[in-house]
Formats: C-alpha cells, structure tokens, sequence
C-alpha cells in the first residue's frame, strides 16, 4: 500500500481512474470494513487501483467540536488495518482550518476527480466533505454524469438493532463493555505501546507485570480488571491486565500492567500490544497483601476460563 501524506506528492497515479471511498475510519469498525471491503471489490473488477481518502486530525479537533478527544487506535494501527484489506492507496489529507473551508464542489472537483480521476465512489451514510458538511452522497450523485463516475451510498451497519459508530463504541469501551466493543469492531480492541519499568512490586506477590506506556491520545478502557491477550516478541499470550490506579500502594496516577501467564523473561522496551476481551471486575482497595494476592489468584482463574472459551 502506498500512503500519501500531500496531494502534491501524487504524480499521474490514477491514468486509469480509481476506486475511492473517504471517511475518518476511526477504528475501523465493522461499518468500515464494509466500505474498504466494497473499494476492493470494485477496483478489482475495474482493473484500477484502490484508494482510501482520510483525514488528520479528526476535524472535529481542528473545528475545536470535541475538547481531549481520543482515537479508538493510533494512525499507526489505523494504516496497518487499512492495508490488512488490500487498499492499493491510503491518502491522508492533513485537516486543517483552510481545508474546512473549501466547498464540497471544489473538493470534488479539485481532489476526488482532478487528482484521484474517481470512476467509482462509495460513501457512508454518515460521511460528509467540504465546507458545512455539504457533501454527501445526494451531492455526489447529482454530479456523476457530470464528471462520468459510478456513486454508491454505504448504509449504517448495525448490530443488534444498534448502528455501529466510532461514537458509539467509544462510549463501549470508556464504560467497559470490551465485550460489546470488540463485536462492532469486528476485533479485538487493543493498545500499542512500549514497556516501561514500573514499581516491581507484583514481583514480591508472584503476579510480575509489563507495564504499557499510557498512549496519550488514545481512549482507555474503564478502570478495571481485564481478561486480554498480551502480544510480544512476535508471540501471543494469555493475560490478565489492571487498568486503574493501584489504590492497595495508594497510587496517584493511572497504570495499564500486563501480567502475562507462563511467562518470563526480561522485555523491558520491547513494544506490547494489549488486546481486551472482557472486564472482570472493578479496581477495588485491599486491606493488605494477603487479600490482593488471593484476589489475583481468582482473577487469574476467571481470566484463563474466559480466555478459554474466546479461542
């Protein structure tokens, strides 16, 4: 997959047209897919490259609507999941005030046909392009004999009667409902980050943990304790995972400590991915060591059972 980060790096790639959809695709949820899933269809059947037009930041940052909004994955993982659908083209247009500012016709004839020659697009219910949110898929509709290109409108793809949403799922995971977040995701929700050196104290209680650096501008999971997969060193493994404040040792600031089974090993720096499967219960005070320890001791058992029937 090929990422542009400017248009003004794109040199003569369409001579064939393209086959585009455009979104935010915070997350890429199981609404997203559906729309990566029909690009690839289609550019397959048409011989022509596939594209992918999205936006950083999120305009709803920039246009200040949303105050320490958090992504539900970091662009990193945002472009490896993109890729994982066989996308040919990510175009990730910087958002910026003056980009808010063009008019969704500009916009369509400047960028979707001028630069990226679109002979297919499908857009969801929910997208909208150019200034005050004018363009939608009636816009592009009116407009395909004109500049001769083919529109499909992707409608909401719900779940139990629940459209899917980055929204929606974010508020999922904030109340941790890992289990409901993963199945609109179509995966499991996960976090990146290197492994830092913490207290040792789970150590002197036989439950060692690896310690997540905290990604700032990525939504966390409740407080809690969680059933979750641990992936490191290229491996998989087993794992029960505390998100909280360790309020035993009086903690201040927020932790996310892995204790991976049938582990050891020294990874300090290494990166780690954390993937939640399922809340086990709250953060809670313990009188003392004894009391946490046997806790941890039923955690893990609850953690390895669930695990179990997740395979």
């Amino acid at each position: 997959m090929k990422i542009i980060n400017s248009l003004s790096e794109l040199s003569n790639d369409f001579p064939m047209g393209s086959s585009l959809t455009l979104g935010n695709f915070d997350g890429i949820h199981l609404g997203h897919q559906s729309l990566l899933q029909r690009t690839v269809t289609e550019a397959k059947a048409r011989q022509i490259p596939s594209v992918v037009v999205t936006y950083f930041p999120n305009p709803a940052v920039v246009l200040g609507k949303r105050e320490n909004f958090k992504y539900l994955s970091s662009q990193s993982i945002k472009t490896q999941l993109i890729e994982s659908f066989q996308i040919d083209y990510l175009i990730e247009l910087p958002f910026t005030e003056s980009l808010s500012k063009m008019s969704a016709e500009a916009f369509l004839e400047d960028i979707i046909i001028g630069q990226l020659h679109a002979k297919y697009i499908v857009i969801g219910y929910n997208h909208f392009f150019g200034s005050n949110r004018r363009g939608d898929y009636q816009l592009l509709k009116d407009n395909a004999n004109k500049y001769s290109y083919d529109v499909e409108l992707q409608e909401a793809v719900s779940l139990e009667g629940e459209k899917i949403s980055s929204s929606y799922i974010r508020k999922k995971i904030e109340s941790g409902d890992l289990r409901t977040a993963n199945e609109l995701l179509g995966r499991t929700f996960f976090l990146e980050g290197r492994i830092m050196e913490g207290q040792k104290r789970g150590r002197t209680i036989q439950y060692p943990t690896a310690n997540l650096e905290i990604p700032t501008d990525v939504i966390l999971p409740a407080i809690g304790v969680y059933a979750c997969y641990t992936h490191v060193q290229g491996k998989k493994f087993p794992s029960m995972v505390n998100v909280g404040l360790n309020p035993t040792f009086d903690g201040q600031t927020i932790h996310i400590e892995s204790h991976i089974f049938d582990f050891s090993g020294d990874i300090y720096g290494e990166t780690m991915q954390i993937h939640f499967v399922e809340k086990i219960r709250d953060e809670k005070k313990f009188d003392g060591i004894d009391a946490l320890r046997g806790q941890l001791a039923l955690d893990e058992k609850n953690s390895r059972e669930i695990l179990s029937r997740s395979n």
